[in-house]
Order: C-alpha cells, then structure tokens, then sequence
C-alpha cells in the first residue's frame, strides 16, 4: 500500500498535535510527540497495514511514544514542572510568551487533572473527549476489547470527579456517564 505521507501530515498534523498537548501538557513535548509520530509513519510506512483507519493508527503511535517517554523521564516531564515553578520569573531563557500561556492555560484545564489518571484511563478520555473518537476507534488505537474501553471511561470520570471535588471545584465540569458507559461498568 503506498502512502502520501505528505497528504496524510497535512490532515492529520493538527489532531495528533492536539492530542500530543493534552497527554503531555506542553508545547514543547507536544511537538517533538507529534512530529516524531509522523516520523515512525515516513520510516516505517509498512507498519500501516490499513486493518484500521490511519488516524487510528497515527494515535496508537503517538500514544507508544508518550508512554516511552514518559517511562524515560519519569512519572511528570521535568520540563512542565520547571516552567510552572518558574512561571512568574523572567529569566532570558524563559519560554517565548505564547508557550508560556498555553502552558498555564493547560494547568487550569481539566487536562492538568486527567494527567493525574492512570494511562487507561487518561488515554481513554483523551481520545473521547478531546479527540473524538468512538469507543470502537479507541478500542482499535489502544489494540483493547471494546469493553475494556468502556470500563476506563466509566472509572476515569468517577476517578476525575473525585479528584474535582477534592478540590473543592465541582465536577458538572464533566459529561454525564454514558448509559452505556454505566451499564457494562457494573
């Protein structure tokens, strides 16, 4: 199967980099995920079989490679923690201003809690609710039965309004549990 890797880039650029941003919660690591996921599809084109759809599989990339990372450097990326401990100093290598108000925007998102999840679980959620894809799309991204997805959706938003109201903040933030979601948890 020959693939437009160009083509392929061009629409789907801006939804992996979107995803890159909410997993890792930076616009820094979030380029380096996103454009490396694009790499892994131009040096290894046969590892896109067409068994699924390629944004699917472009996910199921970038979600291997944050999860490498993320074992590399640690638990959080060094990076975040510095930018949000230094945020008010102006130093000379301070990030540009945009990145930096992207940066807090994203701390005072409810990404900054889904971050906070287990990787089922703050994979699943990404995917529904940031990207948009349906529980069949994610089972595919995440090679797990479809139930498995629906029980980490169910849990990840019981776990996220708990977290919510630990903080005093009130989880109506949140979607209602699927009924769906609600009746293969039980």
């Amino acid at each position: 199967m020959k693939l437009n890797i160009d083509e392929i880039a061009e629409k789907h650029f801006a939804r992996i980099h979107r995803a890159a941003l909410v997993l890792c919660g930076n616009p820094w690591d979030a380029d380096d995920l996103a454009q490396e996921t694009f790499l892994v599809l131009s040096r290894q084109p046969e590892g896109f079989q067409g068994r699924s759809n390629i944004y699917t599989w472009l996910y199921g990339v970038l979600l291997n490679l944050e999860r490498r990372e993320r074992r590399r450097y640690g638990v959080r990326n060094r990076k975040l923690k510095i930018v949000w401990e230094n945020q008010s100093d102006a130093t000379p290598n301070s990030p540009p201003a945009a990145a930096a108000a992207e940066t807090t925007e994203w701390k005072q998102s409810l990404w900054s809690r889904v971050a906070q999840l287990p990787d089922g679980q703050r994979q699943t959620l990404v995917l529904r609710f940031s990207e948009g894809l349906s529980y069949q799309e994610i089972a595919e991204t995440l090679a797990c039965p479809l139930g498995t997805v629906k029980s980490r959706i169910f849990h990840g938003l019981a776990a996220l309004r708990a977290i919510l109201e630990e903080q005093g903040e009130e989880a109506r933030r949140l979607p209602d549990f699927p009924q769906e979601d609600i009746n293969h948890a039980s």
